[in-house]
């Protein structure tokens, strides 16, 4: 009997169980079921293959900035697997093992579609999502490639004198991505530009009142400078990580709540190195999976904040072992004649935090002393982002990363 209840435990903790959301999240997708073979496990290896790649730019990307930093590994991931899908045999398999994406082609068009829809514009919530490659005047695409970047809304293609006119490229280049980048490197007849602005309405609004300065503390404790501490009590999802010793809020965005940021906080000694470091796929998965509805109201208190960040792919990509999509023009003959040879892979990604919100706090009476929480003991009731932490965005429907990022400077320093 024992070993019975081993062999059922690992069963439902390493296989995928199809949920009704899922399966309506398969129903949605549009395929011919005929050439098609959809696997319940669809949904799963989706979030599977976006998760381990992610990962793999994360601690990269936030070693480089310092721990203060925003980027979309999602958007990074669309446009790689663009490229991916025109590169030569042996470069294409590398990069599909890179993405975690399938070699059958059908599934990988689902992928597509799924990755493609997660960020649009609403009423409350707008994000602005701009992929582009970017390719010299007179260059003449594969019609085969083209179908699929275009078809499964990869990436756009737009052309530039980058050959004879610098300037005017230069001007194209800050049309895309509402900034200047002196130091891009044009020496390619080809380059990837990539954009994710972030700005919404919570769904519940933070506390009217003047938004207060508050210390901000490093991960010995000592007080580096303060921020603009914005405050509510609501009900919230909460969870703790025991492997990262961090607790994790969930608080959604729009009317509709589709967008979710997570924000995440480590007990004790606020040191975000072994997170970075330790992060795993199965660690993400453990998170939704901890998160838990509190019965009682919860302290939330935030920093308001604007984060921009610019980030060279292009270099992380290299320390990743994607070389030759840089130095060998060939592998991208079936995008285009004569090759895309891009010389530079740049994505600039803004978001921005303040206490506007669709629906006022609300007004709950304060439960008596010894009320159970709902949550876990060591979590409390109290969510305070007074040192570095960890925040990302994330769509609801699959739980994809849109944007993922850190904070660790005070606005006001010392």
């Amino acid at each position: 009997m024992r070993k019975l209840s081993l062999a059922l435990l690992l069963v439902c903790c390493c296989v995928p169980i199809l949920t009704q959301h899922d399966q309506r999240l398969i129903s949605s997708l549009v395929y011919d079921p005929r050439t098609c073979i959809v696997n319940e496990d669809l949904i799963y290896n989706y979030r599977s293959a976006i998760y381990s790649f992610s990962i793999s730019l994360f601690r990269p990307v936030a070693f480089r900035s310092n721990l203060n930093f925003v980027f979309s590994p999602l958007s990074i991931w669309i446009m790689l697997a663009a490229m991916a899908e025109g590169a030569e045999p042996l470069t294409q398999q590398k990069l599909f093992q890179l993405l975690n994406l399938p070699n059958d082609p059908c599934i990988r068009q689902l992928y597509y579609q799924l990755a493609t829809t997660r960020a649009f514009p609403t009423n409350d919530v707008n994000i602005k999502s701009t992929r582009v490659l970017l390719i010299n005047d007179g260059t003449i695409l594969s019609p085969s490639w083209y179908d699929v970047v275009v078809k499964n809304s990869l990436l756009e293609v737009i052309t530039a004198p980058m050959r004879y006119n610098p300037t005017a490229t230069a001007n194209e280049i800050k049309r895309i991505m509402s900034a200047r980048l002196p130091r891009l490197d044009l020496s390619g007849n080809s380059v990837l530009l990539d954009t994710m602005d972030y700005n919404g309405l919570w769904t519940t609004a933070f506390a009217d009142a003047v938004v207060e300065q508050a210390p901000f503390y490093d991960i010995e404790g000592k007080q580096t400078g303060t921020v603009d501490i914005m405050r509510v009590k609501r009900r919230a999802r909460m969870g703790y990580v025991k492997k990262l010793n961090a607790k994790v809020i969930e608080l959604p965005f729009g009317a509709d709540e589709r967008y979710r940021m997570l924000f995440s906080v480590v007990i004790g000694k606020a040191d975000l190195r072994p997170i970075v470091s330790g992060v795993t796929k199965e660690l993400v998965f453990e998170v939704f999976a901890a998160l838990r509805h509190s019965y009682v109201q919860i302290d939330v208190a935030i920093p308001r904040m604007v984060i921009t960040s610019e980030v060279d792919v292009r270099t992380v990509l290299e320390d990743l072992g994607v070389q030759e999509l840089w130095s060998d023009p060939s592998v991208t003959r079936y995008i285009s004649n004569p090759p895309a040879h891009p010389s530079s892979f740049v994505q600039r990604s803004t978001v921005v935090i303040n206490n506007t919100g669709l629906y006022s706090e609300p007004q709950e009476p304060q439960p008596p002393p010894g009320v159970r929480t709902g949550l876990e003991p060591i979590l409390g009731t109290d969510f305070v982002a007074d040192r570095p932490f960890l925040f990302g965005l994330i769509d609801a429907e699959t739980n994809s990363i849109l944007l993922a990022a850190a904070f660790s400077r005070p606005t006001y320093p010392l």
